[in-house]
C-alpha cells in the first residue's frame, strides 16, 4: 500500500508562509524540523505540506529544475526502492537517508520530481 505523506512548497520566507496557510485552512498546526527554516505545516484535515526557505535553487539537493512553488510530492510505502525500480516511467535521481530510512528521489517520464520513503509509518517530521 503507498501513503501520501507531503507535498513541499518553496518558499522565499517560511515563517510567513506558515501564517498564510494557517489562515488559509483557517488553522492547522507548524513545527519547525530543521535549523535552515524548514517547517511542516499540518492542516486541520491533516493535509502535510512542508515549507523550505530557498535562497537559490544550488541548495535544493541539487535538482536544477526546481524553483519557488509547490513541489516533490512525498510518497511512503514499504519496499519503496524495489518499486520505484520496477516502473518503466521513472529514473532515480537521489537517495538520501533520514532518521527512519531511505527516501529515494525520481523523475517520472513528465520530467516532474517526486521522492518516496521507504517506510509506512508517519515519522518524526510528520507526526507531531
Amino acid at each position: 500500500m503507498i501513503h501520501f505523506d507531503h507535498i513541499e512548497v518553496h518558499v522565499s520566507n517560511s515563517e510567513k508562509y506558515i501564517n498564510f496557510l494557517t489562515k488559509l485552512f483557517n488553522g492547522g498546526r507548524a513545527k519547525k524540523i530543521t535549523d535552515n527554516n524548514v517547517f511542516m505545516f499540518i492542516s486541520c484535515e491533516n493535509l502535510r505540506i512542508e515549507v523550505k526557505e530557498v535562497q537559490n535553487n544550488n541548495n535544493i539537493i541539487n535538482l536544477d529544475d526546481s524553483k519557488i512553488g509547490f513541489c516533490l510530492p512525498c510518497l511512503r510505502m514499504k519496499n519503496a526502492y524495489e518499486h520505484i525500480e520496477k516502473l518503466n516511467e521513472v529514473q532515480i535521481i537521489n537517495i538520501l537517508n533520514n532518521p527512519d530510512g531511505d527516501c529515494i528521489f525520481f523523475k517520472d517520464h513528465e520530467n516532474i520530481i517526486w521522492h518516496i520513503k521507504n517506510y509506512v509509518h508517519n515519522d518524526i517530521f510528520t507526526n507531531f
